[in-house]
């Protein structure tokens, strides 16, 4: 099995970068990579719930992503499978495991570990797209 980590900094405050990983209008605003964008969000934000994120690309071609919260600690670890139901070379079902640490009351790092994968290609294929993802989150706009 292949996997991958991701180590970042975010000047935001834990709250809400929590936040932005289960609440619909603001994983709407940013999981999507390149010229992608969101256009449907379910999240039932509890452990055993699922969520289901509905992507489109530029030529109108739907992208269905969807999993489980297996694991949630406000502000501090969210885990949830992770399939996509519609792609013909799918990597299966896989795992992601978000750990949030507080540096001050304005900066979060985050370390997420995305793992499962059975070859290096989907492997690296989601490390590109979640980097690229990542990058959008500091323009969020927070209610």
């Amino acid at each position: 099995m292949y996997n991958f980590k991701i180590n970042k900094t975010f000047y935001l405050p834990i709250t809400q970068l929590f936040d932005a990983f289960h609440k619909p209008d603001l994983i709407s605003q940013w999981m999507a990579p390149s010229t992608m964008r969101v256009v449907h969000v379910v999240s039932d934000f509890e452990e055993g719930g699922m969520y289901r994120v509905v992507l489109e690309d530029t030529s109108g071609q739907s992208f269905l992503l969807h999993g489980e919260y297996t694991r949630i600690r406000r502000n501090d670890q969210l885990m949830f499978s992770w399939a996509w139901e519609n792609l013909v070379a799918a990597p299966g079902v896989t795992s992601v495991d978000i750990q949030f640490e507080e540096l001050d009351e304005n900066t979060t790092e985050i370390i997420l570990i995305h793992s499962g994968f059975t070859n290096e290609s989907a492997r690296d294929q989601h490390f590109s797209e979640w980097k690229r993802c990542l990058e959008k989150l500091p323009a969020i706009r927070f209610h």
